[in-house]
């Protein structure tokens, strides 16, 4: 629009000063031609000396935790500019940060920004995007810098109960809490002392000589290994992220998997995804960041059913442990699966997630009760407390 204008001026100055030779009408378009050029040159100047930067945490991230970045733009050349609008155009939900600025020649500035993470996935740092313009506004520049790496944010981890003694074992009686009542004999190695522990977990003597509490490890609960099948077929889940059944499905997803690791638990995990994801039974923390970083990135696009699945996968874990499928298909044909495939002595827990809950004029699926003649189930709905869970009752307790 200024260039217009100028243009214009010019225009009209360059015909009286041609046609009638009006001194001021020379003078006029002297001083435009000079105006443009010292803009141009002055656009030109400062759109090279300027640089931005990003310092942001590396590795992984958590949602609900505050994610912190701190940017710094620079002008390197020796003119001020009056007016730089930034913005960071990451792929955060709910993030937008712009801010507007001056520098003077030679200046730098930094500035903190903070957003909390409100869903799992990978985000890119970046772009962003910085427009400036000379003194006359004459010629704005629009500058682009690309994205400086990603950052990848896992699903959200709750408390819950050792899913791997949910269900009666051969030789071994436990409490509806998930816990052992009678340890085995034999101890096979230690691990840090988890608040759920008995007291006659602990072993004294790595307690001293490590000076914090440690607890034993027993033959039998080493052999508890866990498979978590997690059903994401297309078109089973509703609701919209972060207020959606597959979110809350692979929220629950990770905690089971976090609780039966830190018990020194091995864990699987098998999901329907379009990929097929088939993370075989392992311990420790590669496992679990194995297992988190697949559940960050999962996505409802499988094909087939969870109980189309499972028939090739129960076979060959009914001596191992337990399974703990987490659903929201209401069909039943998992249920027969289970059934079919399940060890004698040895109940497998199910964790469904009512996607009707989730609709816009929500609903109460109803569950047929003979399915808890074949296993334990929960029920899990939209606004239930996560952190609340009581696997007696099989719902989050208010």
């Amino acid at each position: 629009m200024y260039r217009a204008s100028l243009l214009a001026v010019v225009v009209v100055a360059g015909f009286f000063a041609f046609i009638n030779g009006v001194e001021l009408a020379f003078a006029v378009v002297y001083s435009a031609v000079l105006v443009t050029l010292l803009s141009l040159g002055w656009s030109l100047w400062v759109s090279r000396g300027l640089s931005f930067s990003r310092q942001a945490p590396g590795g992984t991230q958590m949602v609900g935790e505050l994610f912190s970045q701190r940017f710094t733009v620079a002008n390197r050349s020796g003119l001020p500019i009056s007016m730089i609008e930034i913005t960071d155009m990451a792929g955060f939900p709910g993030y937008a940060a712009s801010r507007g600025l001056s520098l003077g020649g030679h200046q730098e500035m930094s500035w903190t920004s903070d957003v909390k993470l409100l869903a799992r996935g990978r985000y890119a740092l970046g772009p962003t995007e910085i427009n400036l313009s000379d003194p006359f506004g004459l010629f704005p520049r629009r500058i682009r810098f690309s994205p400086e790496g990603s950052v990848l944010v896992y699903p959200a981890i709750y408390h819950m109960p050792d899913l791997a003694f949910m269900g009666a074992r051969p030789g071994l009686e436990s409490d509806r809490g998930g816990r052992p009542r009678d340890l085995p004999p034999s101890a096979s190695g230690i691990r840090e002392h988890d608040p759920s522990d008995g007291i006659n977990r602990i072993h004294w003597i790595s307690t001293a000589r490590k000076g914090r509490l440690m607890s034993r490890t027993f033959d039998a609960e080493e052999g508890a290994d866990l498979l978590i099948a997690l059903d994401l077929r297309r078109g089973l889940h509703r609701g919209t992220a972060p207020e959606s059944s597959l979110e809350y499905a692979v929220t629950l997803a990770a905690s089971v998997a976090h609780g039966a690791l830190r018990h020194g638990r091995a864990v699987s995990l098998l999901a329907t995804d379009r990929g097929y994801t088939n993370i075989p039974a392992g311990r420790g923390e590669a496992q679990e960041r194995m297992i988190m970083e697949s559940l960050a990135l999962a996505r409802a696009d499988g094909q087939v059913g969870i109980g189309e699945i499972l028939p090739r996968h129960l076979p060959g874990w009914r001596s191992r442990g337990n399974l703990v499928l987490i659903t929201s298909d209401l069909s039943g044909e998992w249920v027969e699966a289970i059934a079919a495939g399940s060890q004698p002595g040895r109940r497998a827990v199910a964790i469904f997630v009512d996607a009707k809950s989730f609709d816009d004029t929500p609903e109460l699926s109803r569950l047929p009760a003979q399915w808890r003649l074949v296993l334990d189930i929960w029920t899990i709905r939209r606004g239930d407390d996560l952190a609340r869970l009581d696997p007696v009752v099989g719902r989050a307790v208010v």
